[in-house]
């Protein structure tokens, strides 16, 4: 069982520097360098030429970014490659990183907040996923909506910005890269057991049930050499979020925001759970993890079915020798199988003096080209950038897994939602995450924690609303 109820997003895949190849460096978009034109008609200019009149003074742009020593070295290289496409394309504009000496989310926010209030305001900057609600609603980012048009959103995994930087129908933030939920299983042990391998179609993917009946088959032996058939993390973004959906039900909240732990197909989640934690012991418990993880447990051949992050994936290359590993899509209910992305944002700080000027600095982070210098250090999750993501998943798992594991795991991005982030959330889901202990071990029955996770939600919410 993982000891937090989701992945801070500032952690790097470093473990996946050392085997992620060079990626390719022609972009789909092209530039005027590399982009055959028929002849301008007369009186005009090349688009190198439009643009140098139109950025013709030098604009350096502030970047704020959190100057984690392990993280930095993969945002510059991506910086160094937007800035060389902008010179390429005629524009004179720099973006220069400001390194903000924190490396927790809230403190860096504080700061940059501070910096807008004192009119020094930086241009751009990156901030997770949870921060961006309250930025929308104080009004700090610049609504993008109408610069969108300048993407070519169908060179990337679209759900992917759907995340929290989109608000009322409104982009204040672009993705910055992305984690998101698979479900990896020990082939051995299905070998071993005459089992057939899941699904691979996340539109027919393996159901709740075939999954609790694989899962108690899987499991065998006692104490500190038992196996388990399944570990997963029944938080709220998961149970109540991706498997809701799956269900028949809703991603947290209704449309008017209350929650639906208490909702049928909700709650028929969280009895799935139950089932395989109390009545099939099919699953490790807390008390079971205290020593080693559940995913550190499926590395050792310990469990059969392990659903979690995409930040494993360095940990599929490098760690595990002695079995084959699949990738699958996670369990579904009564449809068609989703997963939980977790995504930083992009975006314009309201207090820039150059917005115009910041826009084409995102457009070029957005190129192949700095999509590509970032994937090769590993940093900031996956790219949401079709090709540069097929490229760097390519050479990190095509000799490790089949080619079918490898289409679900790209496939998973086109199935995927975003935590919905509010104002209260995340207080919130801590407070709900510190009864689920007591869940597990039995302490509650599932109504008696769905009672109150209800219940904190709807307060944490009539508080943030006061």
């Amino acid at each position: 069982m993982i000891k937090a109820n989701k992945p801070m997003l500032a952690l790097s895949l470093s473990a996946l520097v050392a085997v992620a190849s060079a990626c390719g460096s022609n972009s789909n978009g092209g530039d005027a360098s590399s982009t055959a034109s028929a002849p301008a008609p007369s009186g005009s200019q090349p688009a190198s030429a439009a643009a140098s009149q139109q950025f013709k003074d030098p604009v350096e742009l502030k970047f704020a970014m959190q100057a984690n020593a392990n993280e930095l070295p993969g945002w510059t290289a991506m910086v160094d490659a937007a800035n060389k496409k902008l010179k390429g394309e005629g524009k004179n504009i720099t973006i220069k990183i400001e390194k903000i000496n924190t490396s927790a989310w809230p403190e860096y926010y504080q700061k940059v907040t501070a910096e807008i209030a004192g009119g020094e305001s930086p241009d751009l900057g990156r901030i997770a996923e949870s921060f961006m609600p309250q930025i929308v609603k104080k009004g700090q980012a610049i609504d993008l909506t109408e610069y969108m048009n300048e993407l070519d959103k169908s060179q990337y995994f679209e759900n992917a910005f759907k995340s929290a930087g989109y608000q009322d129908g409104k982009y204040y933030g672009l993705p910055s890269g992305v984690f998101y939920m698979i479900m990896y299983y020990n082939k051995d042990m299905f070998k071993a057991k005459g089992i057939p391998e899941p699904s691979h179609d996340w539109n027919n993917a393996i159901s709740f049930e075939q999954t609790r009946d694989i899962a108690k088959q899987l499991t065998e032996g006692e104490g500190a050499s038992r196996k388990f058939g399944l570990s997963a993390g029944p938080y709220t973004s998961y149970a109540a979020g991706m498997f809701s959906v799956s269900n028949g039900g809703k991603n947290i909240f209704n449309d008017d925001l209350t929650p639906v732990f208490k909702d049928p197909a909700t709650k028929e989640v969280y009895q799935w759970f139950d089932d395989m934690l109390r009545t099939d012991h099919s699953m490790p418990r807390p008390t079971d993890t205290k020593i080693m993880g559940g995913f550190d447990m499926f590395k050792a051949g310990r469990v059969g079915m392990a659903i979690d992050g995409t930040w494993y994936t360095g940990a599929i290359k490098n760690d595990i020798k002695n079995f084959n590993v699949g990738i699958a899509p996670v369990p579904a209910g009564k449809g068609a199988a989703t997963s939980t992305q977790f995504i930083d944002n992009f975006l314009i700080w309201k207090g820039t003096k150059h917005e115009k000027e910041s826009w084409e600095a995102l457009k070029a982070l957005y190129s192949k080209e700095a999509w590509d210098a970032l994937a090769k250090t590993g940093i900031g999750g996956l790219p949401i950038h079709r090709a540069a993501f097929e490229e760097v998943t390519k050479n990190l798992l095509a000799d490790k897994v089949s080619p079918e594991d490898l289409k679900a795991f790209t496939e998973a991005l086109d199935h995927s939602q975003s935590v919905p982030y509010n104002a209260f959330y995340e207080e919130a889901d801590q407070k709900i995450n510190a009864q689920l202990d007591n869940w597990m071990l039995g302490k509650y029955t599932v109504d008696e924690f769905l009672d109150k996770a209800d219940q904190i939600m709807r307060e944490t919410k009539e508080k943030s609303e006061k």
